[in-house]
């Protein structure tokens, strides 16, 4: 796709930078200073040889001019990318033994922008708010930034600073005479903040605020800029601010309506809001947005309860009220609360008519009614009306207004769907705090010095209030009455008092409990088992599928219904969270027990080693219980995902499921320990565990089987010592109960534990080996089927490395290893393959045939694909190959990339292979 030229954008009015699609850098200081020359020069022709003195100050280099001519070609490839070779530049022409820029003015944004404040003067004043709002958009900084400090750019940094000043100036005046009071005062103050000594910016900061019925204000602003005048420069104010500050004081309002074309009128002003909550901390960027939102007239603020939704509305209400000169209206809805039932409609709407005037006999009775009269009242009216606490969206529908001028924040722990689709309310979610937001709420609230000087405890706080700003709240009151206390005694109460005790207020109807228990009683019946039941769930998220198994089809109605109550979160898709006193809250409820959920993932993770591991057998799992619907995988790549997300809850789950549950996770869970993912010490604890309850049963299969997996882990920590015992005693169990499997496997795994797993056996190794490799081989292939035939390719390996070291027998040698390889590829384990063309590769290093050794371990490295763990081996060999080989390039880029997969891969005794590598960077 090419970059065509109408896509370019050249930007002064800030740092100088062009803006295209596929643009490439544009270069750096001196290039850059060549392109601003250009763009100050409005388009007409720069010489080349003003453009050197000016580039080099005066002192060009004897190279300059080519150096000049680098630049420009390179502009000239940046601003037309798919220019033929050998055609004239169309953009950045050559003209008279100098260059200029040729690119339309929208393109340019300092020469939009003045073309744009040219134009406003023949504009209506509608019309000139926006054209040049937008121009005043343009700005990013200090024009030519970079360049500031350069000569030949300063007068035009004056200029269009100037031209900023009186653009913004015409702005405020378009805004003052279409009646858009509210935005033109904070524009003409910071105007006035900025250019204190220009009388104009006074002059409309003043006009504005007695527009908006704040004349104490109007005259304080002229004041101040008579005292900015004598301060700096000893001179009075020009006499247009004098004649306006006395037409103020005597309230002249012929010369308002002159001055901005517009008659305010006179009419009841409500200002109903609540008082801004104390200690309000963070949501700077919820403030912001809800600035952002607010253009749009209708927005929805939803939340956990005590979360802060009323907090945020109402500190932000106050913040722009000036906005809204017509005044502010506010009612608490009661849609949660100990109420039984929320607020009628038609009674807010009452409070709101006499709130603006009218008596009440003339307030009609019927809902619809009032609900014209509303809307009738508040055309042509700019007012702010805050809706607080919000059942849901019938109850919100007859309360806006309906012509455009006033804004609506709604706050619900309902996300009001229904507003958001019908009505085009822009909705904000609201969480809770960070951790550091949590820490300056608590500094707003006890001080910086108290909460700063037990840093421990403070974040121990934190940690159990979750960022809620309701329980921060009530630890906050609990401190500041208990002044003598320190904050380490406050923590040390909260860790000793269990669930929600810690958050109750003697005498306090909005404590945690009560917040929490006014969402749970909205619920429907079977949303409420639901939030209980699924608080069971140990892990940090809990997915769609789990809550299926509990309650069938309906569990995705039900989970829409929490996660708009804000009583469950769906972090991601599928996927939901409690915040932790809510969870906490759920437990504190009749529960049922965690049964569902724990056979839930035990049947989901034996559906996930069912696929990744097809050849097991035979499959130790119970068949799955009636309405357990487990979850199912098209292939391994599926599976292996899911398992890695779920791996720490599958863990959670062994702590909570039944001794004989505890066995059956640990047959479904340890090939991915061991084979995959490398959690070996999780698996030698959760096999001992397993262990214990198979000694107490007396059921001597799995005791075999668990001793030979606690063997096999120590195995692959390359801890040999450790694994023989466990070995030995999984091969006397398969001897003693006749078990050709058990036997079989405790064989092979002393076999492989005397060879290593990691590099070329000794002689006396293999020899050592052989004769477990035999008979497990031949336990093997007794066994027949797909299962003894895949565990027959890791048997040949041992007797392979034996035969390497006969007289003569390496042909032998290699001909057993490519068996391996050909048993694993027909039972469609890469992996597994892999495996044995690592054992072929290190066949090929110790024979002295380096290049088949690298192809070898590039197999290996192939079949592993994505899987970063499995890849560090064959890199290990490639790099220790081709050093050998003496091609250093190649071994260091092995070494690079094995060495940056250690820093994520879960991978046994790394000491070894950073003996290998060397240290990690």
């Amino acid at each position: 796709m090419w970059c065509h030229a109408e896509m370019i954008e050249v930007c002064v009015l800030g740092p100088v930078e062009v803006r295209a699609a596929e643009a490439g850098a544009s270069g750096g200081y001196q290039q850059h200073a060549v392109l601003a020359m250009l763009v100050a020069a409005g388009g007409r022709v720069v010489p080349a040889d003003r453009i050197v003195d000016q580039v080099w100050g005066g002192e060009p280099p004897a190279s300059a001019t080519a150096t000049l001519q680098a630049y420009i070609s390179r502009l000239r490839r940046l601003l037309e990318p798919d220019r033929a070779p050998r055609t004239a530049p169309q953009i950045l022409v050559s003209e008279a033994a100098g260059y200029a820029l040729r690119l339309p003015a929208g393109q340019v944004d300092a020469w939009r922008f003045e073309r744009d404040v040219a134009r406003s003067p023949d504009l209506t004043p509608q019309e000139a708010v926006g054209v040049l709002r937008d121009a005043l958009a343009l700005w990013r900084g200090v024009p030519y930034e970079q360049f500031a400090d350069e000569q030949w750019a300063r007068a035009e940094i004056a200029r269009l600073t100037e031209l900023r000043c009186a653009a913004q100036e015409r702005a405020v005046t378009a805004m003052l005479r279409v009646g858009r009071i509210a935005e033109a005062v904070p524009a003409a103050q910071a105007l006035a903040d900025a250019e204190p000594l220009r009388g104009e910016a006074w002059r409309l900061l003043a006009l504005g605020l007695w527009a908006a019925h704040r004349s104490a204000d109007a005259l304080d602003a002229l004041r101040r800029h008579r005292e900015h005048l004598a301060d700096e420069l000893g001179l009075d104010p020009e006499p247009a601010l004098a004649g306006l500050e006395q037409a103020i004081l005597e309230q002249r309002g012929e010369v308002l309506e002159q001055a901005v074309g517009t008659d305010r009128g006179s009419h009841p002003r409500p200002a109903q809001l609540p008082r801004s909550a104390a200690g309000f901390a963070a949501r700077t960027a919820e403030l912001g947005e809800l600035n952002r939102l607010a253009d749009s007239a209708l927005a929805v603020i939803s939340g956990a309860g005590g979360v802060g939704k009323t907090s945020l509305a109402v500190r932000w209400a106050h913040s722009v009220a000036g906005r809204y000169p017509d005044g502010q209206l506010y009612s608490d809805l009661r849609g949660f609360g100990p109420e039984d039932t929320p607020a009628d409609p038609a009674d807010v709407l009452f409070g709101f008519l006499t709130a603006l005037g009218l008596p009440d006999h003339r307030i009609p009775p019927s809902l619809d009614e009032r609900v014209a009269l509303f809307r009738s009242v508040l055309a042509g009216r700019r007012m702010l009306l805050l809706l607080d606490n919000a059942a849901g969206a019938e109850q919100v529908r007859p309360l806006l207004p309906g012509a455009p001028g006033c804004a609506v924040v709604v706050t619900s722990r309902s996300q009001l769907a229904g507003l958001v689709v019908a009505e085009g309310a822009s909705p904000l979610r609201l969480d809770a705090f960070d951790d550091e937001e949590a820490r300056n709420y608590l500094r707003g609230r006890l001080g910086t010095t108290r909460v700063d000087s037990e840093p421990a405890a403070r974040d121990a706080i934190v940690a159990r209030c979750g960022g809620l700003p309701l329980a921060l709240a009530v630890v906050c009151a609990r401190a500041a009455t208990r002044s003598q206390f320190s904050l380490s005694a406050i923590a040390a109460e909260l860790r000793d008092e269990q669930g929600l005790d810690a958050f109750t207020v003697a005498g306090f109807k909005h404590d945690l409990r009560a917040v929490l228990s006014w969402s749970y009683r909205q619920l429907p019946d079977g949303a409420a088992a639901l939030f209980r039941h699924l608080a069971l769930h140990p892990g940090p998220d809990v997915s769609r599928a789990a809550a299926i198994s509990v309650a069938g089809d309906e569990a995705r109605g039900r989970l829409r219904l929490l996660c708009d109550a804000h009583l469950l979160d769906e972090r991601s898709p599928g996927r939901y969270v409690y915040h932790d006193l809510a969870r906490a809250y759920a437990l504190e409820l009749d529960s049922p027990p965690a049964d569902v959920l724990v056979e839930h993932y035990l049947f989901s993770a034996a559906n996930a080693d069912r696929v990744c591991f097809p050849y097991r057998q035979p499959r130790r799992v119970p068949p799955v219980p009636a309405g357990i619907r487990p979850e199912t995988f098209a292939d391994q790549d599926e599976a292996y995902a899911w398992q890695d997300a779920e791996y720490d809850t599958l863990m959670a789950y062994t702590e909570i499921c039944s001794p004989a549950y505890l066995k059956v996770f640990f047959w479904v869970l340890s090939p991915y320990q061991q084979d995959v993912r490398f959690h070996l010490h999780d698996s030698i604890t959760l096999a001992r565990r397993a262990l214990a309850v198979a000694e107490r049963d007396g059921d001597q299969w799995w005791v075999g089987f668990l001793q030979y997996a606690i063997g096999r882990a120590y195995l692959r920590l390359n801890r040999i010592d450790q694994s023989l015992p466990a070995l030995e005693a999984a091969i006397e169990v398969g001897r003693a109960t006749g078990d050709p499997v058990r036997l079989a496997h405790g064989l092979l795994a002393v076999a492989t534990g005397i060879i290593g797993v990691h590099g070329v056996p000794t002689r006396p190794q293999t020899i050592q080996a052989y004769p477990y490799a035999v008979e497990a081989l031949a336990a093997y292939r007794r066994m027949g089927g797909e299962f003894g035939r895949a565990e027959e390719a890791n048997a040949l390996h041992p007797i392979a490395w034996y035969h390497f070291y006969r007289p003569g027998g390496r042909a032998k040698a290699r001909a057993l290893l490519q068996e391996s390889i050909d048993i694993n590829v027909a039972s469609d384990q890469r992996h597994a393959a892999a495996g044995s063309w690592l054992h072929l590769a290190r066949f090929h290093a110790a024979s002295g045939d380096l290049a088949q050794a690298v192809a070898a371990f590039e197999d290996a490295l192939t079949l592993y694909g994505d899987r970063q763990d499995l890849r560090i081996e064959p890199l290990i060999g490639l790099y220790t190959t081709h050093l050998a080989a003496g091609d250093e390039d190649a071994a260091n880029r092995a070494r690079a990339e094995a060495l940056t997969l250690l820093e994520t891969a879960r991978y046994p005794d790394i000491a070894r292979l950073e003996a290998i590598l060397g240290p990690r960077p």
